[in-house]
């Protein structure tokens, strides 16, 4: 969720004007079709790593989808600036990159960006208008002559936030949003029990900007539709899971909390009736929260997730390790899992201090009798190196990239015969 980190610190900064890029590259639909083969991660990895040479200090990136890329420029006062930070950047990205086709010969990729910015003005009120404004950038940029478009985030300001709004709400009401799911695997077994479930909204109408589930998730939450968001996410999860045991598939569905949740007193007796409702033990889900959400106000959360444990259901800290971290703060939650940040996790196999840092928090987790699970592991190497450092399972795209609920079902069966054969294998050798 690095993309969250983003937005989060624009919404923490006390001075400076910030400003986001989205960086789309024109060979996404060649780098999606690949994006488990080894030689198109290391092409993403490569172009990142330009990508951070290009940055200052301050500034900050993520990764949204493998042809997507949002860049956050530390201190932006005015388009000039922003402009100077896109064409620096699409200097450091296109090019040739190096890789080999299925039957092993050599190719080259050339990569070229589509580049929509925006910066905060005066007239700005939230964070969400700066993502809307850059996405609607990056939408004209990819018919620009330069496909370069930087527009101010307050531009139409009002009357596109209605109609974003509008939009969302529509999508909520007319059941267009969808829960696909990312696998997570546990080791040392490498079987899989448990996945996670992200809000995807996949049929949006090609004429208006995209919107992405982050920015989906920030809309609900400024405009009061995060509740209904939350419900649709407990629903569908509990529904999947109804159908899922129906064909003999046992699962645990994780589900990730808005900060503002924890404000709902009413949330788990909501919980307890849904579960009911659809026949689905509350063990079967799990609920992550982030550091910060927690920290708004530990009391009052404290009580939220007990009540949610008193039903049954386990509870995860998000991206640990990138906030709030303490012993007194782990000993007085009710936490069953610590997931450790891809921040941790995407250079681990080949950095040292990244590796003990990593090993310093799976020993944190079993301390505290919690599991510890790596997310964004995208190779073979660091899937070795969490396994050498007993980690207790492992979520990315080296295993699987999040799935269509029908889709689900057929990637399990070959998963886990893959990993039963495997066990086979070593119990005969």
């Amino acid at each position: 969720m690095l993309e969250r980190h983003l937005l989060d610190r624009m919404k923490a900064r006390d001075g400076g004007s910030p400003a986001l890029l989205s960086i789309g590259l024109s060979r996404g639909d060649r780098m999606r079709a690949l994006a488990r083969r080894p030689d198109t991660m290391a092409l993403l990895a490569e172009l990142l790593d330009r990508v951070e040479e290009t940055l200052r200090p301050g500034d900050r990136y993520a990764v949204v989808a493998v042809d997507e890329i949002w860049v956050v420029i530390e201190d932006a006062p005015g388009e000039s600036i922003v402009r100077l930070a896109a064409s620096a950047l699409r200097g450091a990205i296109e090019g040739f990159y190096p890789g080999r086709q299925e039957d092993g010969t050599p190719w080259s990729v050339p990569v070229r960006v589509s580049i929509g910015g925006a910066w905060i003005d005066t007239l700005l009120r939230s964070h969400s208008d700066l993502m809307l404004a850059a996405g609607r950038a990056f939408a004209e940029a990819r018919g620009a002559e330069d496909r370069t478009v930087i527009l101010p985030a307050s531009q139409d300001q009002h009357h596109s936030r209605a109609r974003l709004e509008g939009r969302v709400r529509a999508a909520i009401a007319a059941n267009e949003l969808e829960l696909w799911y990312q696998p997570q695997v546990y080791m040392p077994a490498r079987s899989c029990a448990a996945v996670e479930g992200l809000i995807r909204w996949p049929n949006q109408d090609p004429r208006a900007p995209n919107v992405n589930p982050s920015m989906l998730v920030s809309v609900c939450e400024e405009s009061g539709l995060i509740g209904e968001l939350t419900r649709f996410n407990l629903n569908t999860a509990l529904r999947n899971l109804m159908t899922w045991e129906a064909q003999g598939i046992s699962l645990q569905v994780s589900l990730n909390l808005s900060a503002l949740i924890l404000d709902d007193a009413t949330f788990p007796t909501m919980v307890a009736h849904a579960c009911e409702t659809w026949g689905i033990v509350p063990s079967k889900l799990l609920f992550e929260l982030t550091e910060g959400s927690i920290a708004r106000n530990e009391k009052a959360s404290i009580e939220f997730m007990n009540r949610l444990r008193d039903l049954g259901c386990e509870l995860a800290i998000d991206d640990f390790g990138t906030g709030y971290s303490s012993f007194a703060y782990l000993r007085s939650f009710p936490v069953n899992e610590l997931k450790i940040d891809r921040a941790f996790i995407r250079e681990m196999a080949v950095k040292e201090t990244d590796r003990r840092i990593v090993k310093a928090l799976i020993d944190v987790a079993h301390a505290f009798g919690m599991r510890a699970l790596a997310e964004g592991v995208e190779d073979a190497p660091t899937v070795s190196a969490l396994a050498h450092l007993g980690v207790d399972a492992i979520q990315g795209w080296y295993f699987a990239k999040a799935l269509p609920a029908a889709e689900l079902p057929a990637w399990l069966a070959r998963f886990n015969a893959q990993a039963e054969r495997a066990s086979e294998t070593l119990g005969t050798a």
